[in-house]
């Protein structure tokens, strides 16, 4: 207790600490004053009686110092002047103070957006109470190729019936719909089909009103719907007094019943959410693929563990296969978390660019360090008289870690503000899962590690000069024209930190060498269609459209479409090449022996109608196309992908064969070459693929128009034929060709930009780096050049001895940065296509792209050594 009340009356009087000296001045006077006063009546002179007093009483200093020590806070009082002493520095030098300024908030600016990047994604907790519980559960088959996890609706039944593991199961459907609100034309939403399930599993309270709950979700219950937030804020403009508002959604009257809050994304993405109503009896018993359709989550039990879940879904899917054979014997549950399930894929890709944000922190603190060696060749005097003063080494340490310190807070506070800046302006834009509302933001946690990483950097680069004080010999450096600090020691560890800095931009260079050539081979590679001039839209229609309905209305649209000025040619199919569209088959052959239980193929398929290969631009290698009988067909025929012929008939004709789907035989009219995109990403090699006529009571459709002038003048024009052919409908997911493989691609391009950005930041600071490093060392050796010429050196012979000085340092760098670049390089494996991680010709093209600009910031400095006139460098020693 003693000790805490001794340290709160020092902290009282390092904050009293002017006050108390004033008092103690005051009080010293008057005892000096005192002592003199009696000295006088003993007979001394007034000048020898104050004298007398003061060598009496002793050091008025030291007896300040001493009460200090005592009684105040002096580590600290240390601190406050030398702080003050730093900021009358930076004030001092302005250009050196904001070329340091500049550069760190280069490194920590970069580090702190992708630290927040990484936390944002990977560490901080999803906005679900107790998020690590949400589980996804998919499908999968034992063999061969699955569709994206989705599940069929008796499965799901069946786990939310015998599973023991979690406390409330849930799942959603993708249904887009037309929504009418009042007088308003129709416009189309992305909305989804959900159980009441699905709010338990979340566990997210709406921000207005409410959910639909277990009545809601009953077969023929009155309509409800819940916004999410950016639907509310779209469609409704962020009214408040939208609850209770009566809707036409998909041709049936609804109640918009709760408003979701902003961070909710499950799923995301949509406009609206309403029940799906749906029962375990809904589908007659039927368990086929065509109910492939439904995402599903789970939340865990408390108490139990993932292992533990994954034994209880392995149970229950094994008794689905036995009790099911046909329908659930290929098929398997598995599960993995919520976070993993969103942002796993991302995360190489995301560790990749912090490292290579870590990366240019580290160069960018070489920099620094390079530039404070400088500047304390400068300073050595000063250090000497310093310590000539009484000053111990430690106190000339602490002096230089706080002006380094001082340096790198000023730097980390611009460079978290302009992170801030990023992240707040093109968050929104990211790709994919990352550029959901209220995904990627800045907290205090990031700001606090940003501030950390910011004092670590500036005790991290401030040491060494700080070290290099310690070599300062006093009796030298007090002599007039001496200009050296610590001999040769100071000038190898710049050149070691140069090296340092060349094989670390080396690194970047190679890893954006790699990823570049990546994207451009993505981007180069054969599609299987031609993307230019292509406008793509969708329709959907009520679920319960009569079959007779839905073939007229979209007829008479592909019809209305066709007679537009400008347009070439359009057609239909249920998905897209880029969209994420996974729906596969199995189909037996007539080529191929039957297996009883073991289908002979598996492939994706697709429904098309209208022109589809002419507005897509995909030629037909064999047989013929569609013809508006097919569409009418009761044994419609099929047309299969090259990937698939080359795979079960590589040397055979595929045309007039066909594939045998439950018991029925459909023919083959013609091969169509592959499309990328359909059968994964546009990465993915592609695979097969069946396509099949539209069916007449599909609701769902996707158009593409391939037209002669620039698709986005078609937009208003389909609109109104849309409109005129049925008042009700509207259009939606309006976007050219170009923009879907522009966001297919959106990932990988964003890789290339945040690498290429650091590697050219990272060349641009070793070149800045070298360039004073060498202009440093010819003004240290002016002399010496004088010297050099004098006895008969050529300027050639000067100029090749700078530039040796800075680009042996740089060929080390170089050797040691291909080393750590090739072990660097296989972690960017899996972000490669087409690329080989160790390809020499990237790496001899990334050597030169660093050693050109690294030569000629070498060559000046050099060069203007050489210039050096020797009598004036001799008259000035």
């Amino acid at each position: 207790m003693r000790r805490w009340r001794r340290l709160l009356a020092r902290v009282g009087n390092f904050g009293k600490r002017r006050r108390g000296d004033e008092r103690l001045r005051e009080e010293m006077e008057a005892h000096l004053a005192m002592q003199a006063e009696e000295n006088m009546r003993g007979g001394m002179s007034p000048d020898e009686a104050r004298r007398q007093a003061r060598l009496k009483f002793g050091a008025v200093e030291a007896v300040r110092e001493q009460l200090h020590a005592e009684e105040g806070l002096p580590l600290l009082e240390c601190l406050v002047q030398d702080a003050r002493f730093s900021l009358r520095q930076m004030r001092k030098s302005p250009g050196f103070t904001v070329v340091i300024v500049l550069t760190l908030m280069l490194g920590i600016g970069a580090t702190t957006a992708m630290f927040t990047l990484v936390y944002s994604t990977l560490l901080r907790s999803l906005p679900y109470p107790d998020g690590d519980r949400i589980v996804v559960l998919r499908d999968t088959r034992i063999e061969g190729h699955s569709t994206a996890g989705l599940m069929t609706g008796p499965r799901f039944f069946d786990i939310q019936a015998r599973s023991r593991s979690f406390q409330s199961v849930g799942f959603f459907t993708f249904g887009d719909s037309t929504l009418i609100t009042g007088k308003r034309l129709p416009i189309s939403v992305k909305a989804v089909e959900a159980n009441a399930g699905l709010w338990d599993v979340f566990g997210t309270a709406p921000m207005l009103g409410r959910t639909f709950n277990a009545k809601d979700d009953m077969p023929r219950a009155p309509q409800t719907v819940v916004l999410s937030y950016s639907g509310w804020q779209k469609i409704f403009g962020g009214d408040r007094g939208v609850i209770g508002r009566q809707v036409t959604l998909g041709g049936y009257a609804a109640t918009i019943v709760g408003v979701m809050p902003r961070d909710f994304s499950a799923p995301g993405g949509v406009d609206l959410l309403r029940p799906a109503q749906f029962v375990p009896g809904t589908w007659g018993g039927y368990r086929g693929e065509g109910l492939r359709s439904i995402n599903v989550f789970g939340r865990l039990r408390r108490g139990v563990t993932m292992e533990q879940a994954r034994s209880d879904l392995e149970r229950v899917g094994e008794q689905l296969r036995r009790e099911y054979p046909q329908s659930d014997g290929p098929w398997q549950f598995t599960m993995e978390r919520l976070r993993e399930a969103r942002y796993g894929n991302l995360r190489p890709a995301l560790l990749a660019l912090l490292a290579a944000s870590a990366l240019l922190l580290v160069i960018a603190c070489i920099n620094v360090a390079n530039l404070l060696l400088s500047r304390a060749s400068s300073r050595r005097r000063e250090v000497a008289l310093r310590r000539a003063l009484g000053a111990s080494q430690a106190r000339v340490l602490l002096q230089f870690l706080t002006e380094s310190v001082m340096l790198a807070a000023a730097g980390g506070g611009v460079g978290i503000a302009t992170a801030y800046a990023l992240v707040k302006g093109f968050s929104s834009r990211l790709p994919g899962m990352l550029g959901r509302p209220a995904t990627v933001h800045m907290d205090w946690v990031v700001v606090g590690i940003a501030v950390a990483a910011s004092l670590a950097t500036g005790i991290a680069f401030g040491l060494a000069p700080a070290l290099e004080s310690r070599r300062v010999q006093l009796q030298t450096a007090l002599k007039l024209g001496e200009t050296r600090l610590g001999g040769s020691a100071g000038n190898s560890l710049r050149s070691t930190l140069i090296g340092v800095q060349v094989g670390l931009s080396l690194v970047l260079l190679v890893g954006a060498s790699l990823m570049a050539a990546s994207l451009w081979n993505l981007t180069k590679q054969p599609l299987g269609f031609q993307p230019e001039h292509v406008l793509t839209f969708s329709i959907v229609l009520p679920w319960n459209t009569k079959p007779d309905e839905t073939r007229n209305f979209y007829d008479d649209v592909q019809q209305r479409i066709e007679a537009l000025p400008g347009v070439v040619a359009a057609g239909q199919m249920n998905a897209p090449p880029t969209k994420d569209w996974h729906l596969r088959d199995n189909f037996d052959a007539d080529w191929l022996p039957r297996i009883a239980g073991q289908p002979a193929i598996n492939a994706e398929y697709r429904n098309m109608a209208g022109s589809l290969l002419a507005a897509l631009g995909t030629p037909l290698l064999a047989g013929r196309a569609f013809t508006a009988e097919d569409q009418r067909a009761k044994l419609p025929p099929v047309l299969v992908s090259q990937a698939l012929v080359r795979e079960w008939m590589p040397e055979g004709n595929a045309v007039g064969h066909h594939l045998l789907m439950n018991g029925e035989a459909h023919e083959i009219v013609g091969v169509v070459a592959d499309v990328r995109g359909i059968s994964g990403s546009i990465a993915a090699e592609s695979g097969p693929v069946v396509y099949w006529p539209a069916a007449e009571g599909e609701t769902h459709r996707d158009f593409l128009v391939r037209s002669r002038v620039a698709p986005e003048q078609l937009i208003d024009a389909i609109r109104r034929q849309v409109y005129q052919a049925d008042p009700r409908q509207s259009i939606g997911d309006v976007a050219t060709m170009d923009q879907l493989l522009g966001e297919a691609t959106a990932e990988p391009r964003l890789n290339v930009a945040v690498v290429a950005a650091f590697a050219g930041i990272a060349l641009l600071l070793a070149c800045v780096g070298i360039y004073g490093v060498v202009a440093y060392f010819a003004a240290q050796r002016r002399q010496e050049i004088g010297v050099r010429m004098a006895l008969g050196a050529s300027r050639s012979h000067i100029a090749r001895l700078f530039v040796w000085r800075a680009m042996g340092p740089a060929a080390v760098g170089l050797v040691a940065g291909i080393g750590l670049a090739l072990a660097a390089s296989r972690l960017l494996r899996s972000q490669l296509y087409g690329v080989r991680p160790d390809d020499p010709l990237l790496y001899c093209a990334s050597v030169v792209a660093l050693l050109v600009p690294v030569l000629l910031a070498t060559l000046r400095p050099a060069l203007r050594a050489a210039r050096t006139d020797p009598m004036q460098a001799l008259r000035t020693e």
